[in-house]
């Protein structure tokens, strides 16, 4: 079911299928989707939040079935859907995504299309000045922010803030509180600047999963960027009482040793493209 819509048989040939083998018919999702426009991903029934990871591969030329497309989590409560980060290499057109907003976290080019592409959408993309100012194209629609300020989008409570992560490209998470639950992506980073005040009181954690064990965080003078591990978050999610542990933007570390790691902790959750969850 978690597929775009394409074009449509006509109806005659759902309501014949429907008629002569109502077991096998898909005429109810059918019909349910078209109703759409433009086409959306599908979209749960469920009352409760959802978090449906789109992409979960890091900007590495290696890929698994399970990790293809670059990371991009869509997070709904209610009927708000907000899009965090949309890069390159992506599943779904934001048309069929159909987001309330897009939130973005740094110009890389896999969180952030218009660095290299033209992306033509009307739907407001939320993104610091420098992220705006790096890219070689800009959102149509697009709506600056300054970190640690909180602003309302429909159920969400949203409030971008800083972490370290690139020289060239200074990065955000994005903290969302929503349905009495509060949820913080940061998907790239080094660290928190302001840990205390934006890990207190999270439930769900959604962190860089670029690295297990092995050291990618790198100095120029001292400035300090890249990736920290993944065991390093998990510390922090200890010191803050996240029970929620979850790893997207996967890297080649953690794509060789994916199992062995889960099997070691299975606390933490790793994404995958597609993976759905309800919270």
């Amino acid at each position: 079911p978690h597929r775009a819509i394409g074009k449509l048989p006509p109806l005659r040939y759902y309501l014949d299928n429907f008629v002569t083998n109502p077991q096998k018919s898909n005429m109810y999702w059918t019909l349910t989707r078209a109703c759409h426009h433009p086409p959306r991903v599908l979209i749960s029934n469920s009352s409760m939040g959802k978090l449906t990871f789109l992409g979960t591969k890091g900007e590495i030329e290696e890929e698994t079935a399970r990790h293809r497309f670059h990371p991009s989590l869509l997070v709904e409560s209610g009927r708000t859907r907000l899009l965090i980060d949309y890069g390159l290499l992506h599943r779904y057109s934001l048309d069929e995504i159909a987001p309330d907003a897009v939130l973005i976290t740094h110009a890389h080019p896999d969180h952030y299309s218009w660095l290299k592409q033209d992306v033509q959408s009307s739907i407001p993309v939320y993104l610091t000045q420098e992220t705006l100012d790096y890219g070689k194209f800009k959102p149509q629609n697009s709506r600056v922010i300054a970190p640690m300020e909180k602003f309302k989008l429909g159920a969400f409570e949203c409030m971008a803030y800083r972490v370290i992560h690139s020289i060239h490209c200074p990065a955000v998470g994005w903290k969302l509180t929503f349905e009495g639950k509060t949820l913080v992506y940061n998907s790239d980073l080094v660290d928190i600047v302001e840990k205390d005040a934006v890990l207190a009181g999270v439930d769900y954690y959604v962190g860089d999963g670029s690295a297990v064990k092995a050291n990618l965080v790198r100095r120029r003078g001292d400035v300090l960027f890249g990736h920290t591990r993944i065991i390093t978050q998990i510390h922090w999610c200890q010191k803050f009482g996240i029970k929620h542990i979850i790893f997207t933007h996967l890297g080649r570390e953690t794509l060789r040793d994916e199992e062995n790691f889960k099997a070691e902790h299975p606390e933490v959750v790793f994404a995958y493209d597609g993976l759905k969850m309800e919270i």
